[in-house]
């Protein structure tokens, strides 16, 4: 048995979100356009001149990444993908949600996560902002304390 994979198409009148983002200096731009549902379905970066190759992967990334929303990748799983990858650019952005970033690829991770993900998905995943890890109570993120082991003792 062989499963095919379907494309779900966006409407033609679409909604969206665009964002621009200096991330150490470095201009970037991404417009995500919603299914009716509000799921993300598409998604275009913009970095890099025209005909360069920063810009020619920006855009080749896009279409990957807007066919595999539109394929039904879930945006969570492209988000734990893309967060965290470190490369130049990185350092601090302008973005009041997303003050820092390891590279562009992690501030478009963490972009689309807190436009498209819910608060405990993004919880999950360390994803929350400031002002969302500032509302939390102090022992929110505190680990487990360790237990220790009990060993019976022969008399």
């Amino acid at each position: 048995m062989t499963h095919e994979p379907t494309r779900e198409r966006l409407p033609q009148r679409r909604s969206g979100v665009t964002h621009s983002v200096e991330v150490n200096g470095a201009a970037v731009f991404m417009t995500t356009n919603r299914f009716a549902d509000g799921r993300p379905g598409e998604v275009f970066a913009k970095w890099g001149k025209e005909g360069s190759t920063a810009g020619g992967l920006m855009d080749a990334f896009s279409i990957v990444l807007s066919l595999a929303l539109q394929y039904g990748v879930p945006a969570d799983v492209i988000v734990t993908k893309l967060k965290d990858l470190r490369f130049e650019p990185f350092g601090r952005t302008d973005d009041p949600d997303i003050p820092e970033a390891s590279s562009v690829m992690d501030w478009l991770a963490r972009r689309i996560a807190l436009d498209h993900l819910s608060f405990d998905t993004r919880k999950k995943l360390d994803l929350l902002t400031t002002d969302e890890e500032a509302s939390l109570p102090a022992d929110a993120y505190a680990a487990t304390p360790l237990v220790p082991h009990q060993t019976s003792r022969s008399a």
